[in-house]
């Protein structure tokens, strides 16, 4: 079970955007065929091409916290040295943290009023809350990975090596 846990916490993300990819640019091709060649449009092929990548976005902003490669103005990070560069890192992590919750809040705010007040996706009538559903998991995974970052940080600040992330 460790083994699996590992695995997941190490190639979740990346396995769940690849199969997004791959889902997108399929059904994209299909799209195109449908439309241009067959000359018979699929609403389908647009909207789930449309939600896969709503989810490949913020499951994979969840990537972009676990390897800090958010856009970010480093300025001031590249000009300090040592544990200050380290402290100030720590500070922006901390505020992008506050960011991530707030959007995991928000999500659930917006999941729940949608199951008081269903919405269905207009082609395939799918329940709107999964695709809503996408801005808690992508924010909660960011939380998620955004902890680990600090807690290797600080145990690095402690243990008087770097912290850095890698």
């Amino acid at each position: 079970m460790k083994k699996v846990l590992r695995f997941l916490d190490a190639h979740f993300e990346a396995i769940f955007i690849s199969v997004m990819m791959g889902y997108f640019v399929l059904v994209t091709i299909l799209q195109i065929v449908f439309r241009f060649v067959l000359k018979i449009p699929a609403s389908w092929t647009e909207e789930t091409a449309k939600y896969a990548f709503i989810w490949m976005t913020f499951v994979g902003s969840g990537l972009g916290a676990k390897i800090q490669s958010h856009i970010r103005v480093d300025m001031l990070e590249t000009a300090l040295a040592g544990r200050l560069m380290l402290a100030l890192n720590i500070g922006s992590q901390m505020i992008f943290l506050l960011f991530a919750i707030i959007g995991v809040y928000i999500g659930v705010i917006i999941c729940v009023s949608l199951l008081s007040r269903p919405q269905l996706s207009p082609a395939l009538k799918i329940p709107m809350q999964y695709i809503y559903a996408a801005l808690p998991v992508g924010m909660g995974l960011v939380t998620i990975r955004i902890i680990q970052n600090l807690v290797k940080q600080i145990y690095g600040l402690v243990k008087g090596t770097s912290g850095e992330v890698k």
